[in-house]
Parts: C-alpha cells; structure tokens; sequence
C-alpha cells in the first residue's frame, strides 16, 4: 500500500509510522460512514488528503499513532497531536521559541512538573492549531503567532491566534476551544474549528488552572 515516493528512501520505523497514520486514518473514515480509503500526500503541502466533503488530521509519537475525520460541511478544519512528555537537556531552551511572553509569565509560577506539562500543552495545542489550518491557508507558521489563552483540569484550552499573517481567513485575536489529555505520559491535543467559530471571541469561558504536578 505505500506507493509514496517520498518513502522510498525511508527507513523502516517511518515507514512503520506512515503506515500506522493512515490505518488509523481509515478507521476514522469507517466511523464517518464513508468508504475506507488510502490517503495519499496533497503536493507540493505534504499533508495528507483526505476525500471531498471530509477534513482530517493524522500524528504519530514513538509507538503511537492516531487520526480524526470530521465532515466538512460542519467543520473548516480538524487538528490532532501527540507528544511524549520527557525532560531532555534542550528543553528549556526552547521554551523561548515555543512560548509566547504571556506563557512564560505563567511558566514561572509553576513547580518544575507542572511547567513541564504546561509546556507540552503549549507545543503540542499550537501544533494540533497548525495542522487544523494549514490546508486552508498553505502558510508555515511560528509558535509566536498563536498561544494558551485559557485552560482547566477538565481537559480544554483556548488558543489565541495572535498574528495577521492568515487573514483573512482566520484573524489576529481570534479564539479556538480544543482539548487536551495526558495518556501514558504523552500530550494528546485535539482542535477543531467548527464553520460557526465566531471571529472574535470578547470573555472566555475557561480559566487558567494548575496543571497536576508537583
């Protein structure tokens, strides 16, 4: 079934990791009540193509792998993502590339474990946002341009796109409810922009909440 040029060359756990996407993919078709299909790669994006009237969204993390499909017609975009939570040398310093100075600010009042998770909550929610919009918008964005604007231990978060850049698609300032958990010591996040998203969002609803650590 892998028929992608792009994986010839592959070794065999990406090769393992692609095929684990799209099954997971398939299954998530089988679940719309639509006809099991083999996703192939939308060129020159690189992101998986899912049929007409469907969007979705595939990730992998070690030995994890999962998809979502919603309908189109209900939804302008799905994001989903996955990320081990793990303490390695370099992670500190990506926190300035990852977090926003609002994030940070709230970084710093938090013990050690929790500014861990908060972390990957950051990361892995912006890449789950990414994943939502770039098929609409086809342009590469930083993890600057969007940040945590509310969270509760009830597994939600809002997320504040705080740049231009994909007007006028999506505007600065505008608010996206998705949801999180941790499984297995990994970030799972999950977005997705229904057609009725208000462009601006004036009073969230959630609250910032301190996140299980100590």
């Amino acid at each position: 079934m892998l028929n992608e040029r792009c994986l010839e060359q592959a070794l065999p756990p990406r090769r393992r990791e692609f095929t684990a996407g799209r099954l997971c993919a398939v299954a998530a078709l089988a679940d719309l009540g639509m006809e099991p299909a083999w996703l192939a790669i939308a060129q020159p994006y690189r992101y998986a193509r899912f049929p007409l009237g469907v969007v979705g969204s595939i990730s992998h993390a070690q030995n994890l792998a999962l998809a979502c499909a919603a309908d189109a017609h209900y939804y302008a975009g799905v994001g989903v993502d996955a990320e081990p939570i793990a303490l390695h040398p370099e992670l500190w310093g990506m926190v300035e590339q990852v977090m926003t100075s609002h994030e940070r600010a709230c970084l710093e009042s938090m013990s050690k474990a929790q500014a861990l998770r908060f972390f990957y909550l950051s990361f892995s929610a912006k890449e789950a946002f990414y994943k939502a919009v770039y098929p609409l918008c086809h342009t590469d964005m930083e993890f600057s341009e969007a940040e945590l604007a509310a969270w509760d231990l009830q597994g939600r978060f809002q997320l504040r796109l705080t740049s231009a850049r994909i007007a006028p698609h999506f505007i600065q300032g505008q608010l996206f409810e998705g949801y999180w958990t941790e499984r297995d010591n990994t970030m799972l996040t999950l977005l997705a922009i229904g057609r009725n998203t208000h462009r601006v969002s004036e009073q969230s609803e959630l609250h910032k909440g301190e996140l299980a650590g100590s």
